[in-house]
């Protein structure tokens, strides 16, 4: 009897001991971050002591947002393992005031005003695509009815005008409802940031209670890694041009944001262009059927909406993609992460971001001034880099010093190994540039099969006003048909360019010269265009 009580207290005295172990709070930091381009993911590491078998320790203050499926325990030890991991939310306990009551009135009604401009964004966007949508879908019908010798000319151009009309309506809204949105997150922002102040603590924080395994007592690292959304990076961009030694000095920096539960504080920090948050497998390709059917007579009202629509459908979809281009991210394949060498320090405030310096680089440039005289009377320095480095540069805006002065803000693009760039440098104010048109003619030919002729003759002349030999590159086009009924032709007193279809762009010429100080270069550019007379020319882009 005697032994049965003692090998009871024992097993009690184990549960106890077990017990105790499990009601364990250990004091916890953040050690090293990594931030994505949209999310980041924290470290946390623990001073633990464990005894051999199973111990149960508990993290307090962890940020209340984060999930389970979101979080990794492990140990700096390889005779430790992680058994199970929970979370448990522990709730605000400080009352609310009147003023928290105010600010988080005006949140709410800051992010309802967000969010309808949201809606506005969406219903313009909407309406774009509908007119694409018309455009695309009248377009075979419109040939037909050309080919047939109905074409309406006065209702072709009503159409465009009221195309035209309708979507930059559309696209102005969408420019407009951006700008209001940022300024509203702006001040979002700044309320948010008072109402974390003031209530000096977060409405929930997260408890962690971990069950650990060790083969031996000792004492070792825990590493909580978890995941924060309201965080991110991106590049920025100074370059430095020497025009005497033609040596562009690149400095790469990171711009990193957080708006989190929590400061970082004397971190470890990775800078990665991975991108966890993204997709993780290709779309899904759904079968696609045609068909065929007659077609009917339009109405009137019908017409004059919908003719041109070939047209006006490739002027809409060009517009539409470069309005878009500005919010679209597209990333390679190749993942990128910087470790700077010293630790740092960021504020969880929104609207603030930190710089971080990555690297440097210094590049060759092959300095060439580019014109597009019909377009502006402005010449413009362009640099011509490669990437000499093994790692990808990404893409970020980019400050632009040339000679030491400071002459705007371009952007830099996501640069390959061993790929080559063009940099826009700015204007180049020692170049003159000056486009005559020298009036070109109109003018029609043939008796049985009438034809129209238009002449296009312009004079470029360009003059060197530097010190120095300069290259220039001075670009234009020749118009490309579509249609074998239109010719195009160049007379032979026109200055013949040095390259076509300039950079894979069709009908994109461009002439170069090295230009000595002072040089005068005189370009004559003409083409002719003929067509059938009872037509109508539409140029297009």
């Amino acid at each position: 009897m005697a032994l049965r009580i003692v090998a009871f207290a024992a097993v009690a005295l184990a549960a106890v001991s077990l017990e105790a172990r499990a009601i364990e709070t250990v004091d916890s930091s953040i050690d090293a971050v990594t931030v994505y381009p949209q999310g980041a993911r924290v470290t946390r590491v623990a001073r633990v002591r464990l005894a051999k078998g199973p111990n149960r320790i508990a993290l307090n203050g962890l940020p209340g947002g984060i999930s389970l499926p979101g979080v990794q325990v492990d140990s700096t030890s390889g005779n430790v393992e992680v058994r199970s991991v929970e979370i448990d939310l522990v709730p605000q306990r400080d009352a609310y005031n009147a003023e928290i009551g105010r600010l988080a009135n005006e949140i709410t009604e800051l992010q309802h005003r967000i969010a309808a401009i949201d809606d506005d964004i969406a219903t313009a966007e909407l309406q774009l695509e509908f007119l694409k949508g018309i455009a695309n879908d009248s377009a075979g019908a419109e040939r037909l009815r050309a080919a047939g010798g109905q074409a309406d000319i006065g209702s072709w151009r009503q159409a465009l005008d009221m195309l035209h009309e309708g979507a930059a309506k559309a696209r102005s809204r969408i420019r407009e409802a951006h700008i209001d949105r940022r300024q509203l997150e702006g001040s979002l922002s700044v309320l948010e940031r008072q109402l974390h102040d003031l209530r000096g603590r977060n409405p929930a924080s997260a408890r962690l209670s971990v069950l650990l395994h060790a083969d031996a007592a000792l004492d070792t690292d825990i590493r909580v890694h978890y995941l924060q959304s309201n965080a991110g990076w991106d590049s920025g961009y100074s370059a430095y041009l020497d025009t005497r030694g033609n040596v562009l000095r690149l400095t790469h920096e990171a711009r990193v944001r957080q708006g989190t539960e929590e400061e970082w504080r004397d971190v470890q920090l990775v800078l990665s262009t991975s991108n966890p948050s993204g997709r993780m497998k290709a779309p899904e390709q759904d079968s696609r059927f045609l068909d065929v059917y007659d077609p009917v007579p339009w109405a009137d009202s019908e017409e004059r909406m919908l003719s041109r629509a070939m047209a006006m459908g490739e002027d809409l979809s060009a517009t539409d993609s470069a309005a878009r281009a500005d919010t679209r991210r597209v990333r390679n394949s190749r993942t990128v992460s910087y470790s700077p060498l010293e630790r740092a320090s960021i504020s969880n405030s929104a609207d603030q971001a930190h710089t971080v310096p990555l690297t440097e680089y210094t590049n060759r440039a092959a300095l060439v001034t580019r014109i597009t005289p019909r377009q502006s009377a402005e010449a413009f320095l362009t640099a011509r880099i490669s990437n000499d480095s093994d790692l990808p540069l990404v893409a970020g805006t980019m400050r632009v010093f040339i000679d030491g002065a400071y002459v705007g803000r371009s952007t830099f693009p996501e640069l390959l190994p061993g790929a080559e760039t063009v940099l826009p440098m700015g204007p180049d104010r020692k170049i003159d540039v000056l486009a005559i048109d020298q009036g070109g003619e109109k003018g029609s030919q043939g008796i049985l099969s009438s034809r129209t002729t238009e002449l296009t003759d312009f004079l470029f002349e360009i003059v060197n006003r530097h010190s120095t030999r300069t290259a220039i590159e001075v670009l234009d086009y020749y118009p490309v048909s579509r249609d074998e009924r239109i010719e195009v032709t160049v007379p032979r007193g026109a200055t013949p360019p040095e390259s076509k279809d300039f950079e894979e762009r069709p009908g994109v010429i461009a002439w170069r010269k090295q230009l000595e100080p002072g040089e005068n270069w005189r370009i004559v550019h003409q083409y002719e265009v003929s067509y059938p007379g009872n037509t109508v020319l539409a140029a297009q882009r």
